[in-house]
């Protein structure tokens, strides 16, 4: 028995020496945009079609055709793009030096990995277990919705079925009601009034929505709807970030707006990082992975309608 179990202690030694457990090291380069025919030739020589999000390793060469361009994201934060007709190879970590490229620094690249990770979606089983969640509501607070915000002024937001239903909007904070505001017939938005009481970072703030309507009965109530304001100190760190995300001749490429998304997300901003990601589909309209990622956001934040018609988007282009 103890030769035996000796036996067994060798092989496991000689496996872990061999790296069978060991953890797959990390890419050296992400390809963030990929439009026509761009293919990747692995350091080995083999040839693979490139896809959105696609890792790329040290040898890595990405070759675009005609009317193709590719935009790759570097692990020490540099991102180049490649028009028609070019190629360029993924040199060793953080050894990559791009021309013609924008840069947000090393930690950027791990901040765009987990980001990227949403497209990784459960598909069909995800849209599943919205639908069977998801009741229309006739009244739905849209903005801000679990989320942090950048400035301490506000914009309530929401859909109401009925636009000309009387409605109360309540705002509360740790302590209670902080703040009420009567909606106008018609009105869908309202600006945080400036004599209002002052909103503090680290407080979480919740707003709801009903109808005061005595006829209407049961009264509608929205769900409630939560947000954080930054302190100034992170607004600084945040907005110096993105003074770095510089691209080239095109401020509006997609790599740009998925750094930018990636950033907002990994601070928890998820409006700004929707916001970001709906313009990056917008330059590439047809890339399911990009809806993917924006039904997910939508997911979190716990709008399930446009999360379910996302997840339909994608679909379609699966």
């Amino acid at each position: 028995m103890k030769t035996r179990n000796t036996l067994w202690l060798f092989a496991l030694a000689c496996i872990l020496a061999s790296g069978a457990f060991a953890e797959t090291a990390p890419p050296a380069a992400i390809l963030l945009g990929c439009q026509g025919d761009v293919t990747i030739v692995k350091s080995g020589g083999e040839q693979v079609k490139a896809s959105f999000g696609m890792a790329l390793d040290p040898g890595d060469e990405v070759r675009t055709g005609k009317d193709a361009k590719a935009e790759i994201h570097f692990d020490n934060g540099q991102w180049v793009q490649i028009g028609p007709n070019s190629s360029t190879q993924v040199h060793g970590s953080k050894a990559q030096a791009a021309s013609n490229s924008g840069s947000m620094g090393e930690k950027s690249f791990e901040v765009v990995q987990n980001f990227l990770k949403l497209k990784d979606s459960e598909g069909t089983s995800s849209l599943a277990r919205l639908r069977s969640g998801d009741k229309h509501s006739e009244l739905r607070a849209e903005s801000p919705m679990q989320t942090k915000i950048m400035e301490s002024v506000p914009t309530f937001k929401w859909t109401a079925s009925d636009p000309t239903q009387e409605l109360l909007l309540t705002l509360y904070n740790d302590e209670g009601v902080l703040w009420k505001h009567e909606v106008k017939t018609g009105e869908s938005s309202v600006i945080y009034p400036s004599d209002a009481p002052a909103l503090s970072p680290d407080v979480t703030y919740s707003w709801v929505l009903e109808t005061t309507d005595p006829l209407v009965f049961p009264p509608l109530r929205s769900e409630a709807a939560f947000f954080e304001v930054l302190s100034p100190e992170q607004r600084t760190a945040i907005e110096s970030s993105l003074d770095e995300i510089v691209a080239d001749d095109k401020p509006s490429n997609i790599a740009s707006h998925l750094v930018r998304a990636s950033l907002f997300y990994d601070n928890n901003l998820m409006e700004d990082a929707i916001a970001e990601t709906k313009m990056a589909i917008e330059l590439e309209p047809d890339n399911s992975d990009l809806h993917a990622i924006l039904a997910r956001l939508y997911s979190e934040t716990g709008r399930t309608e446009d999360a379910v018609k996302e997840y339909d988007r994608v679909l379609e282009g699966r």
